[in-house]
């Protein structure tokens, strides 16, 4: 497997297959979605190492991991993975690194959305579906 930092923050092409196979309505909800519950999935495996109860941690770990690579978030798969294999090996990884290191991941993944226009739009003062019509 490749090390973690050489694979991509976000692979575009995930989400255009999906729009290709599902339309683009549908990728874009299913990415939204998947950012928003991305703090979700994060906290499922922390509360699963920290409770030192590895079959919840492979849980979350595995929802957080396939929801990643269907998104196409190949660089936060890659780091489920590698930490799936180490509690499957039966190692107990320090939560607290674990913690450090996926919550970059996610950093960097919202910060490569927001880069390639993934993002939902900001609506700040109220819907945005008025703005830029002729009135």
């Amino acid at each position: 497997m490749a090390d973690d930092h050489q694979l991509p923050v976000l692979d575009s092409a995930a989400l255009q297959s999906m729009a290709d196979e599902a339309g683009l309505r549908t990728a874009q909800t299913f990415f939204d979605e998947y950012l928003q519950l991305l703090p979700k999935r994060a906290a499922s495996v922390m509360r699963g190492l920290a409770a030192e109860d590895p079959a919840s941690a492979l849980e979350a770990l595995v929802s957080l991991r396939v929801t990643s690579a269907i998104a196409g978030a190949l660089r936060l798969e890659g780091y489920c993975r590698k930490v799936e294999q180490a509690l499957r090996r039966g190692h107990k990884p320090d939560p607290a690194a674990v913690k450090a290191v996926l919550f970059a991941n996610i950093r960097l993944l919202v910060r490569e959305a927001a880069r390639q226009g993934h993002l939902p739009a900001q609506q700040p003062n109220g819907p945005a579906s008025g703005e830029g019509t002729p009135g």
